[in-house]
């Protein structure tokens, strides 16, 4: 069975990865890159743009890059220190992999059919990659991770692996990855799932429900039925259902402003914010 799971960040940091996808696009233009030729002191650390060959060549410095970190444990280490503060991209363990034969697999990666349609796939995004392997059918994973052992990133405080299951075969052929717009859908629920769970870790003491994950994930659904869409919103939301110990819709102080019928959902949240306090705990 393939697995997702969370590792602790303080015990079981990513050790020894072959590669790592850096996302240059998650800095203005030359910032990553300069970075990564700052290592560059004692050995050159091979790396190779993923639009390389590709129609979006000419937009690679905004692009992923492969970067070989064998032989270069500063760097990874450097690295591994950043993607718990930026969502840099991924670390890829593959055995005896080339970082040519490595590359030529992730290239193939970089569109996809989403409804039968080409779309560029970001599939080296932290904040989706989780949720992408969960919805997965086992032959779209084996395309999607190809020759690679394990994958590794960190999100919501913790790093998260999948590792290949033992024995299994790469697929022969290099066809175009299809994702489906049911399995999308699928990518949000999964998505917001990961996220509940996070703050259930992060708030278990304050949660007023024996079912702390049922209840953590009820007020994220409700945020988001709400119109409040975004992780941090999400959040705010949740800590204001600690405050008042209970869904945060069923609260007197959220009824008592709601009944005019005249706010939107945040304007309400921010009311209770400036009345309440922020703070849940």
């Amino acid at each position: 069975m393939t697995m997702i799971e969370p590792v602790s960040a303080k015990k079981t940091k990513p050790q020894n990865a072959d590669f790592a996808i850096l996302d240059l696009a998650q800095q203005e233009e030359g910032v990553l890159l300069g970075w990564l030729y700052s290592h560059f002191e004692h050995k050159e650390i091979p790396w190779v743009s993923l639009y390389f060959g590709s129609e979006l060549n000419s937009d690679w410095t905004a692009g992923p890059i492969l970067v070989e970190l064998r032989g270069a444990n500063e760097f990874q280490d450097a690295l591994i220190e950043r993607c718990q503060t930026e969502y840099l991209g991924v670390l890829i363990h593959a055995g005896d992999i080339s970082l040519v034969t490595m590359a030529k697999h992730l290239c193939s990666l970089i569109t996809v059919q989403l409804d039968n349609k080409p779309a560029l796939f970001r599939f080296y995004d932290p904040r989706s990659l989780g949720p992408l392997l969960e919805v997965l059918e086992p032959a779209q994973r084996q395309r999607l991770t190809g020759p690679t052992e394990r994958w590794s990133w960190y999100q919501y405080q913790n790093w998260y692996q999948w590792e290949a299951q033992a024995g299994s075969a790469t697929p022969a052929t290099e066809k175009s990855l299809s994702i489906s717009a049911a399995q999308r859908v699928q990518m949000d629920t999964a998505r917001s799932c990961q996220f509940a769970l996070s703050l259930t870790h992060t708030y278990r003491a304050h949660i007023p429900d024996n079912d702390s994950e049922n209840f953590v994930m009820n007020e994220v659904q409700a945020a988001s039925s709400a119109g409040l869409t975004s992780l941090a919103d999400q959040e705010r939301w949740l800590r204001m259902a600690l405050k008042v110990q209970r869904p945060l819709i069923e609260s007197p102080q959220w009824c008592q402003i709601a009944q005019s019928g005249e706010k939107t959902a945040a304007q309400i949240l921010n009311q209770l914010e400036c009345e309440q306090g922020p703070k849940a705990c």
